[in-house]
C-alpha cells in the first residue's frame, strides 16, 4: 500500500505469522511502554511510573471451512500490524489472551494478544 503525505491510517492488516486474518473495521493496537499514574499528595499530584504491556485487539469472522477451535492460547508467536499509512508494528512474541466468544451474524470471534518487545518499520 502506498500512502500520500498527510494521510491517517485508514486499513490496519493484521497477520498471525504469514496469514493474513479477516478482519472485521476496528482493530487497534497499543505499544507497551512506560505508563504515568497520578499520586495526590494534599495539594500536589505526583506522578509513578509502571510498565504498560502490549495489546492488540481485532475481531476475525469465521466462516464454512473455518477451524472453530484455531485460536489456541498456549501458543506463541509472530504478529503484524499493516497500517495503509505504510507502518508495520512486528510483534515476534504474541500472546493470545483466550479462546474467543464466537458469535452468529457474521461469525465475529473477538480476539485480544499482549506482547512486551516490538520493531516498527515504516515503509513509504
Amino acid at each position: 500500500m502506498t500512502a500520500n503525505p498527510g494521510d491517517v491510517i485508514g486499513i490496519v492488516a493484521i497477520y498471525l505469522g504469514t496469514t493474513q486474518l479477516d478482519c472485521v473495521q476496528g482493530s487497534n493496537i497499543r505499544l507497551s511502554g512506560r505508563k504515568n499514574a497520578a499520586v495526590p499528595t494534599g495539594y500536589r499530584t505526583r506522578t509513578a511510573a509502571s510498565y504498560q504491556n502490549g495489546e492488540v485487539n481485532a475481531t476475525v469472522v469465521l466462516g464454512t471451512g473455518d477451524d472453530l477451535d484455531w485460536p489456541d492460547p498456549s501458543s506463541r508467536g509472530p504478529l503484524q500490524v499493516r497500517c495503509d499509512t505504510g507502518q508495520v508494528v512486528a510483534i515476534q512474541d504474541a500472546i493470545l489472551e483466550q479462546k474467543p466468544q464466537i458469535s452468529d451474524n457474521g461469525g465475529k470471534a473477538p480476539l485480544r494478544w499482549f506482547f512486551d518487545n516490538y520493531t516498527i518499520q515504516a515503509t513509504s
